[in-house]
């Protein structure tokens, strides 16, 4: 009693801590720190992952019905960016040294009050089985995957119909291969 009540403790001070620290992404750390304090309900299964209807309709991923011009490959694209948010090769806002210190320490803060949240419950494994929390967020991580991959095969798609500026120029820091 006297150990889960001080990592209840424990996890409430990382979260007011994290909470407070500013540089520039609080509204990711606020989003971080409610995520951890979300775990032991997402395992007993109070709390599911949500599924946006647009990842939940998305049948197969290389349908082509459709698409019958580039305007409707670029809206289809649109509407998967805005559910899915950027790709992994968009590059990010360019911050500087502080920032990025800051945001390490922010990071490690989040995983600390992730594990003291994800150990709060014994017998966790079992209990995420038993409620049905494992298959809701193996199916959310397959309709995320499913509309990473409808995304990717949009741009070559509309890239193969001469679709401008399908294919978006690689960031600045990946140098071109050199013959």
């Amino acid at each position: 009693m006297q150990q889960s009540l001080t990592r209840i403790l424990t996890a409430a001070l990382l979260a007011v801590a994290v909470a407070s620290c500013s540089t520039g992404r609080t509204s990711d750390t606020r989003r971080g720190v409610s995520d951890a304090a979300y775990i032991p309900f997402r395992d007993v299964g109070l709390i599911r992952p949500e599924i946006p209807l647009l990842l939940r309709n998305l049948q197969y991923p290389y349908a082509t019905a459709t698409l019958s011009d580039c305007a409707a490959v670029s809206r289809e694209i649109a509407q998967l960016d805005g559910v899915l948010g950027p790709e992994s090769y968009q590059p990010g806002p360019n911050r500087n040294v502080w920032d990025r210190s800051g945001d390490f320490v922010e990071e490690q803060a989040i995983q600390a009050a992730e594990d003291t949240a994800a150990d709060l419950i014994p017998f966790r494994s079992w209990v995420r089985r038993i409620s049905g929390a494992n298959r809701a967020e193996r199916d959310a991580l397959r309709a995320v995957a499913n509309g990473q991959q409808r995304r990717t095969f949009l741009r070559g798609y509309g890239a193969s119909l001469g679709c401008p500026s399908m294919i978006p120029p690689p960031p600045p820091s990946v140098a071109p291969a050199r013959r």
